[in-house]
């Protein structure tokens, strides 16, 4: 009986001796893709939160009520991004001085403030703004810089281990170890902006990551942060007249606009392989997206996209899309779900013809619709 016990207390001492031996293969594994990659990444800081003209942010009125005024204050006092001076993430994609960073840290701004890994301090000017992604593209003046890959996003899977590098909570060049919870996740960007094909990650992402490198094993950006996922704090636009059988639409507020405290519940980031293909268009300064002017929704159980909103004025108002339309195809390839929708969206550009098969209640409609133009905002 004792030689028993022995043998299992000897297999327990192996087994926590290779469990240690994996933990620390894996602490000098992401260590290094850490110091590979860091001197590539920047920080961001942008212009106001708002575009001039606009109405300000109600998230950040300074409170009428004694309550709320002492968490502002909290806030204020945990140094987290000024609420006047957006403060964001970003990475270099090419070392004659192209940055990416997410759209929210600059947008309403000509220039920002570009804070490099080695200290300097650029000024950047904000070439374009790619609303299909929320990815802005920024330059600077300087040359030999230190640039990432871009890898292959197609290739991610839930599951697979990433690294999440850039500013968060108002610390630069912050790492966070994270995997990839899902794919193809859909969600409101703020109060309007439906965004598609996002991929959900799981880990420690915080306020001002907006912009932050999401980097594979290889040392490879895959993605890049645009909205936090805060468990009870999201801002959620109203449905209008919502059919009965669609489903909610995940709404999320951008990294900025979410500084609770140390809490979340990961990310959603724009897959890279989306942004490079339009990589180009953004340096030369306008950003060319095929618009159609609808939020489409998963149907519990069966196929086909539900129309949850009909933009105003859109091709798909004008070409007679409603409230509640299921859309079955589109020129003539079947719709399953509503990242179909979005995924041949991304394949065509403005100007381009779609015959899309609908079914309105129970009955089969052929509508034929041009696409627009999605408005980008100028630099």
């Amino acid at each position: 009986m004792r030689s028993i016990a022995t043998v299992c207390c000897l297999l327990l001492l192996c087994l926590a001796a290779d469990a240690q031996s994996v933990l620390e293969s894996l602490e000098r594994e992401v260590t290094a893709l850490a110091r590979r990659v860091m001197p590539a990444v920047v920080s961001v800081e942008g212009g106001a939160l708002v575009a001039p003209g606009s109405a300000p942010s109600s998230l950040w009125a300074r409170p009428s009520n004694e309550a709320a005024r002492r968490v502002y204050e909290a806030l204020r006092m945990l140094n987290l991004p000024n609420p006047v001076t957006r403060k964001g993430s970003g990475f270099i994609v090419d070392s004659n001085g192209w940055v990416l960073t997410g759209a929210d840290v600059v947008r309403g701004a000509e220039q920002c403030i570009v804070r490099l890994a080695d200290g300097r301090r650029l000024t950047g000017k904000v070439v374009s703004i790619d609303e299909a992604t929320n990815v802005a593209m920024v330059k600077v003046e300087a040359q030999a810089l230190s640039a990432l890959p871009l890898g292959d996003s197609d290739k991610l899977e839930p599951g697979s281990i990433v690294l999440c590098v850039g500013t968060q909570g108002g610390y630069d060049r912050s790492v966070a170890l994270c995997t990839v919870a899902g794919k193809e996740r859909i969600g409101v960007i703020g109060q309007q902006q439906f965004l598609s094909n996002l991929l959900q990650i799981s880990g420690s992402i915080g306020a001002g990551s907006s912009g932050a490198a999401i980097v594979n094993t290889r040392g490879e950006v895959v993605g890049i942060v645009i909205a936090t996922l805060t468990p009870g704090f999201t801002i959620r636009i109203p449905e209008p007249a919502a059919s009965p059988r669609s489903g909610a639409v995940p709404s999320v507020a951008p990294p900025i606009e979410t500084p609770l405290l140390g809490a979340s519940g990961g990310g959603l980031a724009v897959p890279i392989n989306d942004v490079r293909a339009v990589l180009a268009e953004m340096q030369s300064g306008r950003v060319r997206r095929a618009f159609l002017g609808i939020v489409p929704a998963d149907r519990d159980g069966a196929e086909g996209a539900e129309v949850v909103r009909v933009i105003p004025d859109s091709p798909a108002a004008r070409g007679g899309i409603r409230l509640g339309d299921v859309i079955l195809s589109i020129n003539g390839q079947p719709v399953h779900r509503a990242a179909d929708v979005s995924a041949r969206l991304r394949r065509m550009k403005p100007g381009d013809r779609l015959e899309l098969n609908i079914l309105r209640g129970a009955q089969r409609l052929r509508i034929n619709i041009t696409l627009g133009e999605r408005a980008n905002t100028p630099p």
